[in-house]
């Protein structure tokens, strides 16, 4: 399966391992490249592979025009994010769930370890925007 490449997650290693409507999985390998000094994830990687998980677990039930791209985009607009744990072994796994779909989707994921334990919960909001009219790269 693996992700789509220029993600924020394939930049740093990591992969989508399953998804469907609803639903994705996703992992991230440890690396130097993830590291904190202390030699487990940095805070920045675990978000990284929790929000795009959770955006791929959207992405699925987005509409699609007749060139198979989506009609919206799912911009996160709020992310509440748990540090519980960390891993020095890797890699950590993420498994997103959609709970609310709508112009506001609610995702809730969960992060784990190498070895099974919660190392993260988020839940996170993720606005519904058309990308060709919405977004930094285009002026107001």
């Amino acid at each position: 399966m693996g992700i789509a490449q220029g993600t924020m997650l394939a930049a740093i290693g990591g992969s989508i391992i399953e998804e469907r409507r609803g639903y994705a999985k996703g992992i991230l390998p440890l690396s130097e490249g993830v590291m904190q000094p202390t030699r487990v994830f940095h805070a920045g990687a675990i978000v990284t592979l929790a929000d795009e998980v959770a955006s791929r677990a959207i992405y699925n039930a987005i509409p699609k025009d007749e060139h198979n791209r989506p009609l919206k985009f799912p911009y996160s607009v709020q992310l509440s994010v748990n540090l519980l744990t960390n891993d020095p072994i890797g890699p950590l796994t993420a498994e997103s769930t959609v709970s609310r779909e709508g112009g506001l989707t609610l995702v809730d994921t969960v992060v784990t370890t190498h070895d099974g334990k919660t190392a993260a919960l988020m839940r996170s909001v993720h606005k519904m925007v058309d990308p060709a009219k919405a977004g930094p790269h285009l002026k107001a």
